[in-house]
Formats: C-alpha cells, sequence, structure tokens
C-alpha cells in the first residue's frame, strides 16, 4: 500500500492508518519488528520527521514499543473493558481468552480513612477489612486491586483461606457473605502517574502511566457494600463506553407523541 501524495489526507494520518490496518490484520503480530525510520523514509518517500511523528503517536497510545538500541516492537493488544455493566475481573478475562490468576498481597482488619467512610456510609465506630491484590492476564501482571469492605457485613472473610482467594474470584467469595444481590455500581476512571512500588508490582518502568478506577457497589436497598479501586497499566488496558444521541432519541419521542 502506497501514500496517496496529491491526496487532502495528511501523510502522516495515511501511514498511521497503514501501520494499524497491518496489525489489526495480523500482518504484524505482537513482537514483530517495524521498519527503521530510514526504511520507512525509503520504502514510501517521507520526511523522517514525518515517520517519526507517527511512531511516536503510536508509542503513546500504546501499539508500539521502542526498545532502546533494536528498534519499534508491534505490542501486544490491550485489554478493552466496557463500562455498561458490572462484570468480575475472572469472567472478563476468559471472555477475551485470557487465563486470569490473581495474588493476595495484603489483608487487614483498620479504621477507615474520612474518604472510605463516606464512600461506605460507615459510622464512627465501624471497621474496614482492607484487601489488596495483584491480578494477573497470561501470566502477566496487569492490574492493582485495593478493596474496602464494611467488617459488619463481611467479618467471616477474614476465615477465607490464601488460597481460596487466589484460586477463586474474590466477587465470587463476597457473594457468599450478603444478604442481598448487588445491582449497581458507581464508577470512574482516571488517568495516574504510577509510583514506584505500584510499577515495581505491574513490572513496568514509572514512565508508563496507570488507568485509575474507583467502584462502590451496591445492593438492592442503595446500600453501599464495597468500595474497590483497579489501578491498570495504561499499555495493556483501556475502556470503552457505548453511547447514545440523546436528542434523537428525545425527538423521536416526540414525534411518536
Amino acid at each position: 500500500m502506497l501514500l496517496e501524495k496529491t491526496s487532502p489526507v495528511p501523510l502522516h494520518i495515511q501511514l498511521r492508518k497503514i501501520i494499524l490496518s497491518m496489525i489489526e490484520s495480523g500482518k504484524l503480530k505482537p513482537g514483530d519488528k517495524l521498519f527503521s525510520e530510514s526504511e520507512f523514509c525509503k520504502k514510501y518517500n517521507i520526511s523522517r520527521m514525518t515517520v517519526r511523528r507517527v511512531i511516536s503517536d503510536l508509542v503513546n497510545e500504546g501499539y508500539i514499543q521502542r526498545v532502546a538500541g533494536k528498534g519499534s516492537f508491534v505490542c501486544e493488544p490491550k485489554i478493552i473493558e466496557k463500562l455498561t455493566y458490572v462484570t468480575t475481573f475472572t469472567d472478563d478475562m476468559i471472555c477475551r481468552g485470557l487465563i486470569p490468576e490473581r495474588k493476595l498481597l495484603e489483608r487487614r482488619i483498620e479504621d477507615p480513612y474520612p474518604k472510605i467512610a463516606e464512600m461506605l456510609n460507615l459510622d464512627s465506630e465501624d471497621k474496614i477489612i482492607y484487601v489488596k491484590m495483584l491480578l494477573y492476564a497470561n501470566h502477566e501482571p496487569i492490574c492493582l486491586q485495593n478493596v474496602y469492605l464494611p467488617y459488619r457485613i463481611f467479618f467471616k472473610f477474614m476465615k477465607t483461606s490464601e488460597e481460596e482467594i487466589e484460586r477463586r474470584d474474590l466477587c465470587e467469595i463476597l457473594n457468599t457473605f450478603i444478604e442481598r444481590p448487588v445491582l449497581w455500581a458507581k464508577q470512574s476512571v482516571e488517568a495516574v502517574l504510577l509510583k514506584a512500588k505500584e510499577a515495581k508490582l505491574l513490572e513496568v518502568s514509572t514512565n508508563i502511566p496507570g488507568l485509575l478506577c474507583e467502584r462502590v457497589t451496591f445492593d438492592e436497598l442503595d446500600t453501599p457494600i464495597e468500595y474497590v479501586t483497579f489501578l491498570y497499566r495504561a499499555d495493556r488496558y483501556k475502556f470503552m463506553i457505548d453511547k447514545r444521541n440523546v436528542l434523537h432519541q428525545n425527538n423521536k419521542r416526540s414525534i411518536e407523541k
């Protein structure tokens, strides 16, 4: 595929589409090495500045990884999670053909921070159970999970063995301790800089950003029963939201009336 020099579409956008098409079609597979900048320039008769811009953009978006002294390589595809539904990490990974694994890092009873107490609507004398997990996909660390649970609801969870916590999905275990089913969740996502300890656990450099997902889960009586944060590697994860045209829907209803 060649670049169209007379096209109104800028050359860097054309080159980007060509590279992405090769990645998405499987012509370029994870781990494959791309052309060098000079090879791109020669093949497509474009400037080094144009090539450098495209490669930099694709690196920032997680499609390509630069390795000093070796070149640019295709990354593993990102794991995409839709924010439309409340799902478990295990179900999410299995649906994508990935192997989910869990490692329990911490579990203890403590006094809640003011923010946690507010999120879970706790009284001043209430305690929480704090759980810290490292989640894996295909043996690769992908997410740090911090879970905050009202002790008065989940006190029996402290008797659950470490082996069982790492064998089963945490949501599946916690569901055995609640009287009413989980109905909905309030969730937010923001980009953050990884701290040194977080980057070490996730096995990435500190210049890789993270995606922080905060979620409060509610039962059918709108009682908050869990506050959890997921810190994902932004080079391997992204979120997707389906949105509808509200104006179109409103206009349609008006016409029907």
